[in-house]
């Protein structure tokens, strides 16, 4: 018997089973370990409310711009505002929906690159694009191809 607590007086350490999410969306499953600022709590894995799918959102945005920062070598802390970052280049992270078009024309693009490349050519793929009535041009890449585009490119502009 321990001291200090009386022997009908019991502590569970397991956690609760399924319940149903507070913000009324009729999912059931485990909750958060956090309530919202009202005190609702939703089920973690699932909720489809606006709160959660802005949650969802930040956390992945947040992701991937963190991946970009550490690839692009930029420095400075974790933060999702790339304006307060140092570095030489000023950078804007965008991820979601949003880039959805732009990832499909790039996909495109690599494709019919990858289906006319002979064989034996290990060149890093750069797409440009060009908009009507707009004079200036977007280079994409991959970011894994990063590093083996800009050596080609310093290579190729120390040739000229």
């Amino acid at each position: 018997m321990r001291l200090g607590r009386a022997m009908s007086e019991h502590w569970s350490n397991l956690k609760a089973g399924p319940q149903p999410c507070g913000c009324g969306c009729e999912l059931v499953g485990n909750l958060r370990a956090r309530p919202w600022k009202d005190g609702v709590l939703c089920v973690k894995n699932g909720c489809r409310c606006r709160r959660c799918g802005g949650r969802r959102s930040t956390k992945k945005g947040d992701n991937k711009a963190r991946v970009a920062r550490v690839a692009l070598g930029i420095p400075g802390a974790n933060t999702r505002h790339e304006e307060l970052l140092g570095g030489t280049i000023r950078w804007e992270a965008k991820a979601g929906a949003q880039v959805g078009p732009m990832w499909t024309a790039f996909v495109k693009a690599e494709k019919q690159s990858e289906a006319a490349r002979p064989f034996g050519d290990y060149r890093p793929f750069v797409m440009t694009a060009a908009a009507d009535g707009e004079r200036d041009q977007l280079v994409a890449c991959r970011l894994s191809a990063l590093p083996d585009v800009v050596a080609a490119l310093v290579e190729q502009w120390g040739a000229v």
